[in-house]
């Protein structure tokens, strides 16, 4: 029997917490239990594999899930109990981050990793908002913002789909390039 990849375990994990969560009126309450989860693992990269390795006897690695597991709804107890009972703790941060897709994706909201060259005032991040909420069809966006002074102005978007790069650094590159034609 072959072993699943970690891109379809995500994906059936992610779905079956989502519809169990969107029934039960539970979807925002698991995303952000799952998101603090997540975190967990983010924080602690030897978590998961210390989980699936071979260091710790099955006790101590139930008490460690025991411990994330702490105050968390039923769905995320058992949700990770299941991952841990199946070995698939490697697999964690996948699976949550499907689920933050299809979340997203209810909730029309997008993340962008947003680069200009000086820091954003709230006026012109607003205005940056509602112009990628408009072009992109999202209720919501979520901006992650980083200072790069090499791109000399404008600013450069990524999203997962498509990235929008306004920089004075690439304009000046595409009028060389013309110029060298």
């Amino acid at each position: 029997m072959s072993r699943l990849d970690q891109k379809t375990v995500a994906n059936r994990y992610a779905r079956a917490i989502f519809e169990l969560a969107q029934e039960d009126g539970q979807l925002d309450q698991t995303y952000q239990e799952l998101v603090s989860v997540r975190q967990v693992f983010l924080d602690n990269p030897s978590l998961a594999p210390l989980l699936a390795g071979v260091d710790l006897g099955i006790k101590e690695k139930q008490a460690l899930v025991d411990q994330v597991k702490e105050g968390a709804s039923k769905y995320v107890a058992n949700l990770l109990q299941m991952v841990f009972d199946y070995r698939r703790m490697s697999d964690m941060v996948a699976i949550v981050d499907e689920f933050e897709r299809r979340y997203d994706e209810k909730h029309k909201r997008v993340h962008a990793e947003v680069v200009t060259a000086v820091q954003l005032d709230e006026t012109r991040r607003n205005q940056l908002r509602d112009n990628l909420a408009a072009r992109l069809g999202a209720q919501e966006i979520v901006l992650n913002e980083k200072v790069d002074p090499t791109i000399l102005g404008g600013v450069v978007v990524k999203t997962a789909n498509q990235t929008l790069d306004g920089s004075i650094k690439t304009k000046i590159e595409q009028i060389r390039r013309l110029i060298v034609k």
